[in-house]
């Protein structure tokens, strides 16, 4: 057992196992980190598309409580969901905000929408801001734009 070929062979798959080991904990750690933003975005593409089939039930389903509560969902004219965006950006923003999850859909610069973990899964709370150049994000007010029912 004292061959230096076979220790040698021996000490690469134990580097080789390691550093499999170390990948497949790294990519562990980052599917459980983006859970919450990917969740979120989920949730944002459901939206779209309730709202595309003219679907407020299932819009509402995917809506927090306290949105529910202070907003009445109503689609469109032109479609979609009155006061939200039909689509994302491919260079849309989504970071964590405390437990919340925000989201910018648009191309870095416009309204961000925040998202909460209720019910076991991501639901969309409502606008939170606009985000201006720079990345300066300006606050709405407590209840958000006016929706339908408020025009």
């Amino acid at each position: 057992m004292n061959d230096p070929a076979a220790r040698n062979r021996r000490r690469r798959g134990l580097i080789i196992l390691v550093g499999v080991l170390a990948i497949l904990a790294g990519l562990a750690a980052e599917i459980w980190w983006t859970a919450p933003l990917r969740g979120a975005i989920r949730t944002y593409w459901d939206l779209i598309g309730a709202a595309n089939r003219s679907d407020l039930d299932a819009a509402r389903r995917l809506c927090s409580s306290r949105y529910l509560q202070t907003h009445e969902l109503a689609l469109a004219p032109e479609g979609g969901i009155v006061g939200l965006p039909r689509n994302i950006h491919k260079n849309h923003q989504v970071w964590r905000h405390g437990d919340a999850v925000w989201l910018c859909p648009t191309n870095r610069v416009g309204p961000v929408y925040q998202f909460v973990f209720e019910g076991g899964s991501w639901r969309f709370d409502g606008p939170v801001g606009i985000l201006e150049a720079g990345q300066h994000l300006t606050p709405l007010p407590d209840n958000g734009p006016p929706t339908a029912s408020e025009d």
